[in-house]
């Protein structure tokens, strides 16, 4: 990640940090200001973060985020919450495909929900600058919750859902999420010193993954057991949990930027999280501008793919009955790969050149994608998924690293809001595409091989691009 500055110094040799002008001095200035909190929380803590803060030397290593008290909670309401989203997600498509065996309908319940994500993801960045993550993050959990139990009240109580009501839901809930996402991923640095944010988001990882990993497995046991409205009724109760471990984390107080330009200073002090001083730092970092047409292209190929490609191929092996359980075993393939993926790259801390070993690690991931269809079993398949997880995870881990280290505190929410756009708009344009491909190709296999091929050429721009390598 560079502005002008930074790639000159690449382009001479010189080594670089990867910290913009300004995100140096405003962490450095937010981690001073906060040491006493943390010290309130953790003794030990405080000693890892002064280190990073005093002399630059190497963090505290993988279990150094886990010594803060406030880290520690937001790990174990996210692992809870995101648990329930798992019996949400594999809910939803099956209670679609119950009113109607449409491809068409289910994109669309999908694409509806993606798409209001994608669109309310900015203004999701711009909040969490204002109204800080935390307290974003706790509002957007209460709506969800709400829309929740709404679900679960239709699927209790009309016997055939009517498929506009779903729709409608499906959107309100991109809504709240596309608010919560910006704020989610803001949140760390906040808690964290800049040397262990690789451990962290390897932690951050590592509760996402873990539920990928442990929830479709028992959501679909327990669904197919129960009724699908259960799902619901689950994810309602993990918003819950998430927003009583949100209230109990401590905030740092926020320092002023102090490394930015004068203009980005003047527009600050009339107007916290401006939508147009963000725009222009993002002006100014043309490795963001590639890293989120990159994004957009990958997240085009593979997520509608996921979303839409693997029930239908589920659905032509097993049928509908047991499709959402062995649905779970497969995705449940892709979390313990993940998993493992999030631990190796939160040991790997000294490893360099993060931005294009990320990028590599997603060629092996290309090839997996098109041989999905033909594993000749579904426990084969659910081993490939593992791989693929394991390969995206410790990607995802290097690269948001990498960005993070790069982007001032005060300007973290809207910046990573930029950086979300790529997959969360991507998302919904792939699920309405491969819904309607789902139409006219001759068999779902070939979903799986037009993702693919759109992968090598996200791949393609990206390692073609000069500051993927020049990157430190």
């Amino acid at each position: 990640m560079f502005d002008q500055a930074a790639e000159a110094a690449v382009a001479a040799g010189a080594r670089h940090d990867l910290e913009a002008p300004g995100a140096q001095e405003t962490r450095a200035q937010h981690l001073a200001e906060t040491e006493g909190e943390r010290e309130a929380e953790n003794a030990s803590a405080s000693q890892v973060v002064g280190t990073a803060r005093t002399s630059g030397r190497r963090g505290g290593g993988f279990l150094a985020p886990l010594r803060l008290a406030s880290f520690r909670r937001l790990i174990a309401g996210q692992t809870i919450s995101r648990l329930g989203d798992q019996f949400y997600f594999l809910a939803i498509p099956w209670l679609v495909l119950r009113v109607t065996d449409s491809p068409v309908a289910l994109s669309l319940v999908l694409g509806i929900s993606a798409l209001t994500l994608g669109l309310c993801t900015v203004l999701g960045g711009v909040l969490a600058d204002r109204m800080g993550p935390r307290n974003l993050m706790m509002s957007a959990d209460i709506a969800r919750m709400l829309i929740m139990g709404a679900l679960a009240g239709l699927a209790i109580f009309v016997a055939v859902p009517p498929l506009w009501a779903i729709t409608a839901l499906s959107g309100l809930l991109g809504i709240a999420s596309g608010l919560f996402y910006p704020a989610s991923s803001a949140m760390v640095p906040h808690l964290v010193s800049t040397e262990d944010l690789q451990a962290a988001n390897s932690y951050e990882q590592l509760t996402f993954q873990t539920s990928n990993f442990v929830g479709p497995g028992v959501a679909g046991i327990v669904l197919t057991a129960t009724r699908l409205a259960f799902g619901f009724v689950v994810d309602a109760a993990s918003f819950v949990v998430s927003v009583l471990t949100l209230a109990l984390i401590r905030m740092p107080r926020r320092a002023p930027a102090q490394g930015a330009t004068d203009a980005t200073q003047a527009s600050n002090a009339p107007k916290a999280g401006s939508l147009g001083e963000a725009l222009r730092y993002l002006g100014r970092t043309r490795f963001l501008v590639m890293l989120i047409g990159v994004s957009l292209i990958a997240n085009f190929a593979i997520n509608g793919l996921f979303e839409v490609g693997v029930p239908l191929l589920l659905k032509e092996r097993v049928g509908l009955i047991a499709g959402p359980q062995v649905q779970g075993i497969v995705v449940g393939g892709f979390g313990l790969g993940s998993v493992l993926g999030a631990v190796a790259a939160g040991l790997a801390v000294r490893v360099r050149r993060k931005t294009l070993v990320g990028v590599l690690l997603f060629v092996p991931f290309t090839l997996l994608a098109a041989v999905i269809p033909l594993a000749p079993s579904i426990f084969l398949m659910a081993g490939i998924f593992a791989v693929m997880g394991l390969l995206t995870t410790a990607s995802n881990v290097l690269l948001a690293t990498v960005i993070q280290r790069f982007i001032p505190l005060d300007m973290m929410g809207r910046m990573m809001s930029f950086v979300l756009m790529g997959s969360f708009l991507g998302t919904p344009l792939s699920i309405f595409a491969y819904g309607a491909a789902a139409t006219v190709v001759p068999s779902v296999d070939w979903l799986f091989f037009g993702g693919a091929a759109l992968m090598a050429l996200a791949l393609a721009l990206a390692l073609g691009n000069k500051l993927t390598w020049q990157t430190k």
